[in-house]
């Protein structure tokens, strides 16, 4: 075969996309192109449907910093559906899937591999700053990548709702196996002591989070080095205890750290984790696994701090000055949100209360509007 006709095959599987499903995989890593299937990481297949497809409406990006894993791979996501025409119907013919997954990822690139039904296979090269993307293929004529003329911003994507067609009015797919295929997130103590702590003695433990097919190595280290930095004896003694929440997409767990002593305020940690990476994100993804978004998430802090008094039996005047003065304080400089055990939205706020006298962190539900401590 001529070279020219090589060329010509290899362009034209990569743009077969029409004839086929999508599902998540996260890829181990390239391996040998010329395989019928990817080798993944873990057995994670969600199929895609109109639903998952979709971005929540009035979203506000108020962090402009670098992007998320999660995020590029919504983006590139929504960016699917507005290349591939009618990729519901396709969805709905329950055809041969595509995968596509994170290949890798450091501080300024991620780059997705894109596999077609044909065996075709492209790479997404994001910059993780700008999200200015370019597009390389595989030859199979030199055994390597080179550079086509598709390129986008994943950030452009971000936001975008793909217009929903005819066929997408019922989810394909079979959801038992779907269900099955979602990892396991187990929650254990990585430290598990007893604090004495005036004489008392109290729980001293340090969470530890597993996701199978995840490395949740970097989480755990971060956890167990600013937490197990107190002491378990002593006038500087500490008691730690937690909760949590796990969702289909985020681990939410509350640290609270306590000196036994009535008269000082209680520290509180908060580690958001991503279940689709096993990493820690920042909190404006956070609130995005947790279903809602920026614009909305700072609405309901608005609307508790409104009912939040500053401090029980404060005069009326005290309540006023600081709730004046919590309300200049909504964004995520104060804020850490956090999904509760009951699956309230909450968050962890830089707060002032009798009137701005004192200042601290207090724990409130978001979605109740209410001071939970």
């Amino acid at each position: 075969m001529k070279r020219s006709e090589i060329a010509l095959v290899v362009v034209l599987g990569a743009s077969i996309v029409c004839a086929c499903s999508v599902v998540w995989v996260r890829l181990k890593g390239i391996g040998n192109p010329f395989e019928t299937s990817a080798t993944t990481e873990s057995s994670t297949a969600i199929v895609l449907t109109a639903a998952s497809a979709t971005t929540s409406a009035g979203e506000s990006e108020d962090d402009k910093g670098p992007l998320e894993d999660e995020e590029v791979l919504e983006g590139f996501e929504n960016y699917l559906h507005f290349k591939i025409k009618d990729l519901e119907a396709i969805l709905d013919e329950g055809k041969k899937p595509c995968t596509w997954g994170i290949a890798s990822s450091d501080k300024n690139e991620v780059m997705i591999m894109f596999k077609s039904h044909t065996g075709s296979l492209l790479r997404y090269h994001v910059n993780r700053n700008s999200g200015k993307t370019y597009v390389t293929s595989y030859s199979v004529e030199y055994n390597d990548y080179f550079r086509t003329k598709e390129t986008l911003n994943i950030r452009d994507y971000l936001d975008k709702k793909p217009t929903p067609t005819p066929y997408a009015i019922k989810p394909s797919g079979n959801t038992t196996a779907e269900t099955a295929a979602r990892p396991k997130v187990k929650i254990s103590n990585a430290v598990s002591k007893t604090a004495t702590v005036g004489g008392a003695k109290l729980p001293y433990k340090i969470p530890k989070v597993s996701i199978t097919g995840k490395n949740t190595d970097s989480a755990n280290k971060k956890m167990k080095s600013e937490l197990g930095k107190y002491d378990l004896k002593g006038s500087s003694a500490r008691s730690i205890t937690y909760s949590y929440h796990t969702s289909p997409k985020l681990i939410s767990i509350l640290v609270h750290i306590s000196d036994n002593d009535s008269t000082t305020v209680d520290t509180y940690k908060v580690y958001n984790i991503a279940v689709s990476s096993g990493k820690i994100v920042r909190d404006s993804t956070a609130v995005k696994l947790a279903g809602s978004s920026t614009k909305k998430f700072f609405a309901k802090v608005k609307a508790t701090y409104k009912k939040f008094g500053g401090g029980s039996g404060a005069p009326a005047s005290f309540a006023k000055s600081a709730q004046k003065q919590n309300l200049k304080r909504v964004s995520y400089k104060y804020l850490t949100p956090y999904v509760n055990k009951n699956g309230h939205l909450c968050f962890l706020g830089y707060v002032s209360y009798y009137g701005g006298a004192e200042k601290g962190y207090r724990v409130f539900d978001a979605t109740s509007k209410k001071l939970i401590v």
